[in-house]
């Protein structure tokens, strides 16, 4: 299975983009803040993140240059109700934003252009 780590310290969306996700065939992962994206990414070794830039405990700004560091790292999608700050994202590792509410559509949309599909993974989680 292909997987994607969802980053937000908003329950609500979570759930939303997580249903999103798996209506479209992805197994997803769930984290309230960038404090364990990480270790997430080494244990999943997900296709994307789903980042969302202002969360308690470990910002996402922060969260995405961490994981810009990476080896080999995992698209970042950095998400916002705040396009201005989306914008500045872009520069710093992501490499697409999504501006909330995020609908199937446009998450489909965004997924297809980073050249991301559901399927089955050699790499699963150890």
């Amino acid at each position: 299975m292909t997987y994607i780590l969802v980053a937000d310290d908003d329950t609500i969306f979570r759930t939303i983009i997580k249903r999103h996700l798996e209506q479209l065939g992805f197994e997803v992962i769930e984290e309230e803040s960038g404090k364990r994206v990480a270790r997430q990414i080494f244990s999943y070794r997900p296709a994307a993140c789903v980042i969302d830039i202002f969360m308690e405990e470990k910002e996402g700004i922060e969260t995405i240059h961490e994981i810009t560091k990476m080896a080999d790292k995992p698209k970042i999608i950095a998400v916002s109700s705040n396009a201005m700050y989306l914008n500045a994202v872009l520069g710093l590792g992501a490499d697409a934003v999504l501006k909330k509410p995020i609908t199937l559509e446009t998450l489909k949309l965004k997924l297809n252009q980073l050249g991301i599909s559901p399927g089955v993974r050699l790499d699963s989680p150890t």
